[in-house]
């Protein structure tokens, strides 16, 4: 039956399908469900993110994320927004909520942005500091190459991490003895060295120290080496070095945290879990030994190493609290450090400094393919020192 023209403008209705006009709000609607589930769920993840990083075992495989993720999701999140168009600004409020929430996560440098930092330039004599993981010394690499390097770098400190061999076969560390060689190789230098950490220094060294982490152990049995042959490389991973620099007394912390999990284990196996957990006890032991002695400590000082942790891990902020991070004196936007061969998504080489101390450059090094890791020079000084 036919409609009748009058009663059709009245009411709109021709008779004509109304399906396309049915089908607007559907997709709209199911664009808007859609949003909402994907930002519900990477708030939920985001708040658990927060409340357990640097706090438990089993989240550490979800900490190695790229930092760079807490600002990639929520961007996306917002750029889809126009999608949803009766909701947009809800949900475009909500993903601008969850990027303010993770950009301190990200591990980006507002200080390179033009007009925003800028650190005072160095003083004549200014302190240079040079940090690296050398990937097990030279094993794999020319010798000569290798302390050509490290004499290329005109530092005045060096703080060397994994002074150490390693039995692939065995997957196992083997003591290292470089420090005659190393003396040789740098005249003059001062040379000390502890299980896997070596610190050299052009400036005499008043005292030194391994940190014991051995006390510190929540589950000694646990905690504890799967074997005794090479005890220290497990005990001390923190090197303190008090030197006299023109007059005036400073600590140089050489530190190097332990790796999470290994990634050639098979992560169904229960070896892969008490691995985990083990290095779970020593890395939190390590963290404590270092904290007990930077409360006692009231030199200027300076900490700089490998931490294998990133910029959205809780230890990571909590030093951080307690030191300042060297970031600002660096004109990188994201100064990331691993891996060294290709795009280094992970910041997990790290520099920080107490008062007075003044950072005046700050910035990752490429390693010339001889480490897994770029490494850290930073220039600072110490005012009326």
């Amino acid at each position: 039956m036919s409609v009748p023209v009058e009663e059709a403008r009245k009411t709109g209705d021709s008779g004509a399908a109304h399906a396309p006009e049915l089908s607007r709000p559907r997709a709209g609607g199911r664009a808007v469900r859609l949003h909402t589930a994907a930002l519900g769920l990477w708030t939920v993840f985001l708040v658990a993110f927060l409340v357990l990083t640097g706090e438990h075992w089993w989240w550490r495989p979800v900490e190695l994320l790229p930092p760079l993720v807490f600002l990639v999701v929520p961007l996306i999140l917002l750029a889809l927004t126009p999608l949803a168009r009766t909701a947009r600004i809800r949900l475009a409020a909500a993903a601008l909520c969850c990027l303010a929430l993770g950009l301190p996560l990200a591990g980006l440098n507002a200080h390179a942005l033009p007009g925003v930092g800028g650190a005072p330039a160095a003083p004549p004599g200014a302190l240079r500091v040079f940090s690296w993981n050398t990937e097990y010394w030279d094993d794999s690499d020319d010798p000569d190459e290798f302390y050509a390097y490290l004499k290329a770098q005109r530092a005045d400190v060096y703080l060397l991490q994994e002074h150490v061999s390693w039995d692939l076969d065995g997957h196992r560390p083997i003591r290292a003895d470089h420090v005659a060689e190393l003396r040789d190789r740098l005249p003059g230098f001062h040379v000390v060295a502890v299980g896997e950490m070596l610190t050299a220094s052009r400036y005499p060294i008043e005292r030194w120290n391994a940190l014991d982490s051995w006390p510190y152990l929540s589950d000694s049995r646990t905690g504890m080496p799967p074997d005794g042959e090479f005890p220290d490389y497990y005990r001390y991973k923190v090197l303190r070095t008090d030197l006299r620099v023109e007059g005036r007394v400073m600590t140089f912390y050489n530190m190097h945290v332990p790796v999470q999990l290994d990634v050639s284990m098979d992560p169904t196996s229960a070896g892969f879990t008490s691995f985990m957990r083990a290095q779970e006890v020593r890395r939190q032991a390590h963290y404590r030994a270092l904290e007990r002695d930077l409360a006692e400590n009231r030199l200027p000082v300076v900490l700089a190493g490998d931490l294998n942790g990133t910029s959205a891990m809780g230890e990571v902020h909590r030093l951080g609290d307690r030191l300042r991070d060297a970031l600002p004196a660096s004109d990188q936007l994201h100064p990331g450090s691993w891996p060294a061969s290709g795009p280094a998504l992970w910041r997990l080489d790290w520099a920080f400094t107490s008062e007075p101390i003044e950072v005046h450059d700050y910035r990752t090094v490429d390693s010339r393919g001889m480490s897994d890791h770029r490494a850290q020079a930073l220039t600072l000084s110490v005012p009326g020192g």
